[in-house]
């Protein structure tokens, strides 16, 4: 007898997903979806075509500093000048009147989009960089360094004090990039081969260097512009970001949920929801967790709150503790957003419907 969430899945959400498929032809091709579980794995689209989950790389950051945090490298309370001092002129970063960000801006607060830093790929109103979302989209041409990123927060104002208000910064995480390469004593490509990639079992993964034209991806879609065969695609290396697929995302969840990577209790802490995004999403220390009823608040209670990665071009990467269930989405575009959450959504109330 077939399983009641294998029968939803091929009888309800294949059907939704045939009819995504035909609206989006042919500029996109299928959304990628792989659902697994102890007892099914659902897969749709092409799973074996690699495609950039955006920022769903912060996990795989987020875990690098967890190893070094756990080596005594590092710790959570690191003032970034300890590391970095000597690297980058920190009193270029944006910072309210008196404000030291090498002295006030930690590891754990950069982890956590508290340290007060803008965000160039979104730069505020009124300010442009050569790295925001829309430059991207007009130049794909050009590709990026960790460093070049980081120069372009200066000039822009400073969003909170550190230890504020959370505002999410690929700036910030772009400087984490910096502080495990000076820490770990590696360039941070090879920092998450070694520390994250390579124990996880992760043999389809790694990180774009600046410069490279990627070849043979998925598309992926910024503001309309596929630049999945750009080198401005290297600008998602610049916070942990690299390119994968759907069977390594799940590899890299189980190693990490196993204890194969980081500790129980340093997991629990970086998982740990500090702050809220937005309605519905949650954010600890490089990893989101889903609180669906913060969409809908009637409809969606008592729905579970997975925990993992969301990328900007609707990428979801996402473990159901309780269910022991992994999620991994790719629609391809960053205005394919709400789709993936619908779809996403109704695979929750799913497997909420699955006995534990």
């Amino acid at each position: 007898m077939m399983h009641p969430l294998n029968t939803w899945l091929n009888a309800t959400l294949r059907p939704a997903l045939d009819r995504v498929t035909r609206r989006r032809a042919p500029q996109l091709p299928a959304p990628q979806v792989l659902i697994e579980t102890p007892e099914i794995s659902f897969g749709y689209g092409d799973l074996e075509q690699p495609f950039h989950p955006a920022s769903i790389g912060k996990n795989f950051l987020a875990v690098v500093i967890g190893r070094l945090v756990e080596d005594g490298r590092l710790s959570l309370s690191t003032p970034i000048r300890e590391v970095l001092g000597e690297r980058i002129d920190l009193a270029r970063l944006p910072a309210f009147p008196g404000v030291d960000p090498g002295r006030d801006i930690t590891v754990e607060l950069l982890l956590a989009h508290r340290a007060g830093l803008p965000d160039p790929f979104l730069p505020p109103r009124g300010f442009r960089t050569a790295c925001s979302l829309t430059a991207i989209a007009a130049d794909p041409s050009r590709g990026w360094a960790i460093e070049d990123f980081v120069a372009e927060m200066t000039g822009l104002p400073a969003a909170a004090r550190p230890g504020g208000r959370f505002h999410y910064s690929d700036g910030g995480y772009a400087l984490l990039s910096l502080l495990a390469e000076e820490a770990g004593g590696a360039p941070i490509a090879d920092l998450l081969h070694r520390e994250v990639f390579a124990p996880a079992g992760m043999t389809r993964t790694h990180q774009l260097r600046p410069g490279a034209e990627p070849e043979g991806l998925s598309p992926m879609l910024l503001a309309g512009t596929d630049v999945s065969r750009m080198p401005a695609l290297s600008i998602g290396s610049v916070d942990g970001g690299a390119i994968t697929t759907a069977h390594d995302l799940i590899a890299f969840q189980r190693a990490v949920y196993e204890g194969r990577l980081i500790s129980p209790e340093l997991l629990a802490d970086l998982t740990r929801p500090r702050s809220r995004l937005r309605p519905g999403i949650h954010y600890g220390l490089g990893f989101a967790t889903l609180q669906f009823d913060g969409f809908m608040p009637f409809i969606l209670r008592g729905l579970p709150r997975p925990v993992g990665g969301l990328g900007l071009t609707a990428a979801h990467a996402f473990h159901y503790r309780d269910h022991d269930a992994h999620v991994v989405l790719n629609f391809h575009s960053t205005r394919a957003m709400n789709q993936s959450f619908r779809t996403h959504i109704a695979i929750a109330r799913a497997l909420a419907r699955r006995p534990l």
